[in-house]
């Protein structure tokens, strides 16, 4: 079984109230996998219930503010735990952090060391630069990043990606910041759940696009929401109603899924 906490699911827009920026995490056989870490995340994924010292790995599909963002507060929040009056013993020998740009890693962590104590944790912080094809598998997942068009390359390298992951026999895709035609390459000919974004989508566009391209997908989970859905979230459920049936869902902060 994955449960799977939509922990921020605003795109970068500005700020709504009740909504932070995105990132959706997946806990699985008590493990718990971090899918972009924007603001309050690391907060928002404790207040759900998740234990964040059980993070196995975190993904960030691309290094704009809104999918970034909250990853240096999130590590800081799992070393307070392992620190101090009720401490507790971080799980594992190394936090995996899978980045493209190394640049990203060395800022968070540059940032990270100049506050209490150093930083210093009594576990590593393991940094992956990826670049396309399976970046990551334990007994639990693989992750599969795709390069998609949202950023412009950059000495002729993708700078944003999708993540294709396998769990549990489900597949999932996370889309990450995408453009209607990476559909074709990122999205395999049949998934169980695609984490899509609208902020650069209109609902009826994303529909065109899974139709286009000949793509089935059981159940679309709506996370990285644009300024439109935002301001009117009751007409945006019933328009993603009326496009995609039940079986999608727009949704918000907080919220807790499981797919068995």
């Amino acid at each position: 079984m994955i449960k799977i906490y939509t922990l921020g699911t605003s795109a970068g827009t500005q700020p709504y109230p009740g909504s932070h920026h995105v990132s959706t995490a997946l806990e699985i056989n008590g493990s718990l996998y971090f899918i972009d870490a924007g603001e309050c995340c690391g907060y928002t994924a404790y207040l759900s219930g998740a234990d964040i010292l059980f993070t196995r790995a975190v993904f960030i599909t691309h290094p704009h503010m809104d999918h970034v963002g909250g990853l240096a507060n999130l590590l800081w929040y799992v070393r307070k735990m392992t620190t101090g009056e009720g401490a507790r013993e971080f799980p594992r020998e190394a936090l995996d952090i899978f980045v493209h740009e190394k640049d990203v890693y060395d800022a968070v962590m540059l940032l990270l060391k100049n506050t209490e104590g150093g930083f210093k944790c009594s576990y590593a912080h393991r940094p992956h630069f990826f670049e396309a094809g399976e970046i990551y598998k334990d007994e639990n997942i693989s992750v599969t990043a795709v390069p998609t068009s949202h950023m412009p390359p950059k000495d002729g390298s993708p700078q944003s990606y999708a993540f294709i992951i396998k769990a549990d026999g489900k597949t999932l895709v996370f889309s990450g910041d995408i453009n209607i035609a990476d559909f074709e390459t990122v999205l395999p000919e049949e998934c169980d759940a695609f984490f899509i974004e609208t902020g650069h989508h209109r609902i009826e566009e994303i529909r065109g696009g899974i139709d286009r391209y000949g793509k089935i997908v059981k159940r679309f989970y709506f996370t990285h929401n644009g300024g439109y859905i935002m301001l009117d979230k009751q007409g945006a459920k019933e328009k993603v109603r009326s496009v995609f049936g039940e079986n999608a869902k727009v949704c918000s902060d907080g919220e807790i899924f499981e797919l068995q």
